[in-house]
Formats: C-alpha cells, sequence, structure tokens
C-alpha cells in the first residue's frame, strides 16, 4: 500500500517540489558578498571530511572536479562505516559495498588519499578524545590549506559530529586555521548565510550526476531531489546552469557558531533531513521558527568574521 501511495504522488511531488523551490531560491537572496569559485586557487591541499559515502558527491562533487582539473592534491576522510543505511544487505555486507564505493569515489575524483575512521554510523561523537586525535594525525600527515567540513546546524548527527570533531583537531593542529568550508548535504542552507559558491555549468552539472550512479548500496536515497537543489541554486549567483554552496569561515567563527547553537540547545533531530522528494518540503519547513532563530545566531557571527577580515 505504502509503495502504491508513493506511485500515485510521486510526480504531484516533483511538480511541487520544483514550483517550491524556485521560488524559495528566487526570493531569498544570499548575502551581498558572496564570492564566486574563490576556493578554487592553484596548488591548494585538500581535505574532505565526509560522514558517510555519497556525503561529499552530494556537497561539492562538481567542485571535486574542478580541483582536479586545476591540479590539487586532494585527500578524503569518511568518518563512519556507513553500516546504517537503509538496504536489504546484512550490516557486514552494507559496510564492505559502501567501502567499495568510496575506493571508486576516490579514483572518479582523483584523491591522493582515502581515509576510512570507521566509526559506528549514526553514533559518531565529536567530542570523543579518540576520533580528534585521528583527525589531528591525518591533519599532520596531509597538512591541508583548505578544509571541505558539513555545515554546523544540519538533520544528521553524525554531519554535526563530524564538523565539531574537526573543530576541537584544528584547535590543537593549527588554531589560526582560516579555510574551511562547510558544505550543504541534507539540510538546505539558508541563502543569507551561504558566503560563497561554486558554479556549476551543464557539463558540472551532466557529470557530477553520473557520479550518484555509484551509490547502489541503499535503495532510500533519490538523488534526483539534491539535482534539483543544484539547479536551484543558480539562483544565488547568478549562475548560468546551478550551483555548489559553502558557509565560509576560520576555526574562530567555528567555535563561535557551535557555541552560539549549543547556547540555544540545538539538537539535529529537531529537523527532518533530505533524503528524496517525498520529504522535501518537510526538510525545508520542519521547525522552520526554530531554524531560523539558530540561522538569525550564525548570521550575526559571520557578518562580525566579514567585517574584522576587511579591516
Amino acid at each position: 500500500m505504502k509503495k502504491l501511495v508513493k506511485i500515485i504522488l510521486k510526480y504531484p511531488i516533483i511538480w511541487i517540489n520544483h514550483i517550491y523551490t524556485y521560488f524559495y531560491y528566487k526570493n531569498n537572496k544570499a548575502n551581498k558578498s558572496i564570492k564566486v569559485d574563490h576556493m578554487l586557487e592553484e596548488k591548494e591541499k585538500v581535505l574532505v571530511l565526509s560522514p558517510h559515502v555519497d556525503d561529499e558527491t552530494i556537497g561539492l562533487g562538481a567542485t571535486l572536479f574542478k580541483h582536479r582539473e586545476i591540479g590539487s592534491e586532494m585527500a578524503l576522510v569518511y568518518m563512519t562505516d556507513g553500516g546504517g543505511s537503509t538496504t536489504d544487505s546484512s550490516r557486514d555486507q552494507l559496510i564492505k559495498s559502501r567501502k567499495a564505493e568510496g575506493e571508486k569515489v576516490k579514483s572518479i575524483y582523483g584523491f591522493k588519499s582515502i581515509y576510512f575512521l570507521d566509526e559506528i554510523d549514526g553514533e559518531l561523537d565529536g567530542e570523543s578524545t579518540q576520533l580528534v586525535e585521528k583527525i589531528v594525525n591525518i591533519l599532520e600527515i596531509e597538512k591541508p590549506s583548505i578544509i571541505y567540513t558539513p555545515f554546523v546546524l544540519d538533520g544528521h548527527r553524525d554531519h554535526v559530529a563530524t564538523t565539531k570533531a574537526l573543530s576541537r583537531a584544528l584547535s590543537i593542529w593549527n588554531p589560526d586555521f582560516d579555510k574551511i568550508y562547510m558544505y550543504e548535504v541534507n539540510f538546505p542552507i539558508m541563502p543569507k548565510l551561504i558566503n560563497n559558491i561554486s558554479q556549476m555549468d551543464e557539463k558540472d552539472y551532466i557529470r557530477k550526476g553520473e557520479v550518484y550512479n555509484i551509490f547502489t548500496s541503499q535503495w532510500a536515497m533519490g538523488f534526483d531531489a539534491y539535482r534539483l537543489l543544484d539547479r536551484r541554486k543558480k539562483y544565488i549567483a547568478n549562475s548560468n546552469y546551478g550551483g555548489e554552496v559553502f558557509v565560509s569561515t576560520n576555526l574562530e567563527g567555528l567555535l563561535k557558531m557551535e557555541k552560539a547553537l549549543e547556547e540555544e540547545g540545538f539538537r539535529p533531530d529537531q529537523f527532518r533531513q533530505l533524503s528524496s522528494h517525498y520529504n522535501l518540503l518537510f526538510a525545508f519547513r520542519s521547525n522552520r521558527d526554530l531554524k531560523n532563530k539558530y540561522e538569525e545566531r550564525l548570521e550575526i557571527i559571520l557578518e562580525n568574521i566579514d567585517v574584522k577580515a576587511k579591516q
């Protein structure tokens, strides 16, 4: 019965999603000081933290292709074992399949190295001393000049914990680190917080879409919803086709954002995650007033960082 209802509602829901997201991104402009492709400088050493296999592609697949083209040296860290995904396979089989997909990701984007930290999926602890030490060791080995990590405000525990663990590791490794780019996964970032965008042309959009074909280990994900949002991001920076969005900050700003959210009582489970067309509207609108409250605190912090950077 559930499958039948989904079949009946599929196209009306897709139609509603297209209309809603069009007006959302058309009417909610990003901040005026947004930078376009600012992260794409030559000779960058890139480190990507991905809570699960596929998060890196959802958040910045096209940007990774661009880094490959300009010769960036890149390393990828998968935080969890992926064993919590929705699938018909056993946990052991799923973990094996997810790692195989991760190895394909390494090859496709041209990562020099890949790390599997094998933390339990769904139970990532950003304050774990052992986890922080693992990340510090990776930082020592890779010595990145730019780091990508999930946005600090997200609807998944593992995503939030990934960035929290990074901030603690950076506090040990390099407290002055200033090139942190937080990417969007399954929790839409409000346009006014977006201060960096990577533009996508049709070629970027197509080849990113092709990468999704390797993620076959879980059946619940509907990547078409993410592809719709990639197209809608063109309205943020007047791109001709689409875009990937980021909130860029330094370590000081990241720590302030984490503290502000903690003071407000933020928990990832207060929000719905985007995973397909069927829950896209819920991801945008669940606990909307609470989301606005959190984002107002973060906006003030980002504005202050921007002012200090210009002084």
